[in-house]
């Protein structure tokens, strides 16, 4: 969503953001009266003056998804997916994408020998960025990404000896730190490290 902040102007509401274009603040005089009906006038404002530019690439839209995941676990992994995903995708705009293509991909990376599993969260990384831009309004709807059938879990259970064994050969502190969150909370490494101190009771431990 884009950054809109609901202050007062002469004596009403008004809402103001950054210029997409000039990155100067600007304010509007709202009509509503309440924040809710501010909220969201203010947002179809925004949208009526700055309209998603039109015929936007995935590259582009990949490259505007990660700005906005800056800094959390997934904007580095879709650095890594990217690489193949671009290449095949990138020069397309969203309503281009076909099931066919999407099966070349698989075709492709299984020649590769790549696994099903990394192909089905690569694709799924493409269905987040359509499926966002869809969201932000930036295309009018997300193509569907066809994936490979997902691999089923396997169950694997660590023995009290090799949590032992695990923690003592981290011997970098916040090394050790993350894996026993993990293991304590069987959270994922992404979630372990986009916690904030707000989410942690420290009186109950």
């Amino acid at each position: 969503m884009p950054d809109i902040t609901i202050g007062r102007l002469r004596g009403g509401l008004c809402a103001a953001w950054r210029d997409p274009a000039t990155g100067r603040r600007r304010r509007y005089q709202l009509e509503a009266r309440t924040r809710a009906d501010a909220e969201a006038e203010a947002l179809r404002l925004y949208r009526r003056l700055n309209p998603p530019p039109v015929g936007q690439t995935v590259a582009e839209l990949w490259e505007a998804y990660q700005e906005e995941r800056d800094g959390r676990q997934i904007a580095t992994a879709m650095r890594y997916s990217g690489k193949s995903l671009l290449p095949q995708f990138g020069a397309y705009t969203p309503d281009q994408i076909t099931t066919q293509m999407c099966r070349g991909y698989i075709a492709a990376r299984r020649d590769k020998g790549i696994k099903d599993g990394s192909i089905w969260t690569e694709l799924g990384h493409l269905r987040s960025v359509l499926n966002w831009a869809a969201k932000r309004g930036r295309i009018a709807r997300a193509p569907y990404i066809e994936r490979p059938p997902k691999p089923a879990p396997k169950d694997r259970w660590l023995t009290h000896a090799e949590i032992a064994a695990l923690l003592a050969a981290a011997t970098a502190p916040h090394i050790k730190l993350a894996i026993l969150l993990m293991l304590s909370t069987a959270g994922r490494v992404g979630a372990i490290l986009e916690l904030t101190w707000d989410r942690v009771d420290l009186d109950r431990a």
